[in-house]
């Protein structure tokens, strides 16, 4: 009680087992604005065929828009199917230029299309919100983030990663999100966030190791999602903060000179063995 009185409080969280000490919380309440959850999934992909045409098409609509996105647009993708939120309504949505490009895929299953008067409400706010289940100790997240000019300038090197990830995996074990939008007009240094995060319209998850490794050996040094970062990432401490990282060890040794708050994968981590 005298910890949140002082409006002071542990938070967990973060992917690996990061935390951090919140010693002032502000909110900014917003107009609510109507919002469109739309689920898919590419169907053709399926035994006994295992077709891949239409999951390379839709690899081509995805890295060909990512560049100039509309903000409108969020979500996660994976190489076979979608889960993506659009700031309007329906009728915005049916004429949107990347939704029609979805649908002019073809065999595509709409899994849920649910427009409503806020993104709450889309997600079926108040009595249908569904969450996802976290925590597995079993899976082997990674990351990797695909900055702006990357994507721009090289989109047939990016495509052909992908279409490797689904020759050699399967292509539902990428759970990745659309960046981009309003974070980019943070400043790179603002943060402690690395850099590329500000600059990045894709990030790039898989749960495969032979994947992760192709994506660091073709985006060297782009750095790493640090909530989907994996637990043996080399060079972690440049992949997660970049240049930012000598003014984050100066912060915590200022703060923190006896290293009272050490853990895997935190700013000035000493190892304990």
């Amino acid at each position: 009680k005298q910890w949140y009185q002082r409006r002071v409080a542990i938070t967990a969280g973060g992917g690996g087992g990061s935390f951090g000490v919140t010693t002032s919380v502000h909110y900014k309440l917003h107009a609510t604005k109507p919002f469109c959850e739309i689920i898919f999934t590419i169907t053709d992909f399926y035994e006994p065929t295992w077709d891949t045409k239409t999951l390379v098409k839709w690899i081509g609509v995805l890295v060909d828009s990512a560049p100039t996105f509309d903000q409108k647009w969020g979500g996660y993708w994976t190489l076979n199917s979608g889960i993506f939120y659009y700031q309007g309504t329906d009728e915005e949505l049916k004429k949107d230029e990347f939704l029609i490009k979805i649908a002019s895929l073809g065999y595509i299953r709409w899994d849920r299309w649910n427009c409503a008067e806020s993104y709450f409400a889309a997600k079926g706010g108040p009595d249908d919100l569904q969450t996802y289940k976290s925590g597995w100790d079993t899976y082997h997240v990674a990351s990797r983030l695909a900055p702006l000019e990357f994507v721009k300038n090289s989109p047939d090197k990016l495509k052909d990663i992908l279409k490797w990830i689904i020759q050699n995996d399967f292509p539902s074990d990428t759970y990745s999100y659309l960046l981009g939008g309003k974070m980019m007009d943070v400043a790179t240094y603002a943060t402690a966030v690395h850099p590329a995060m500000r600059r990045s319209v894709l990030q790039i998850n898989t749960f495969d190791e032979r994947a992760i490794q192709r994506l660091r050996d073709e985006i060297p040094d782009s750095g790493a999602g640090f909530n989907h970062a994996a637990k043996n990432e080399p060079d972690w401490e440049n992949q997660f903060w970049g240049t930012n990282r000598p003014r984050l060890e100066r912060l915590k040794k200022k703060w923190d000179p006896e290293n009272r708050f050490n853990c895997w994968h935190c700013v000035g981590y000493l190892s304990t063995t």
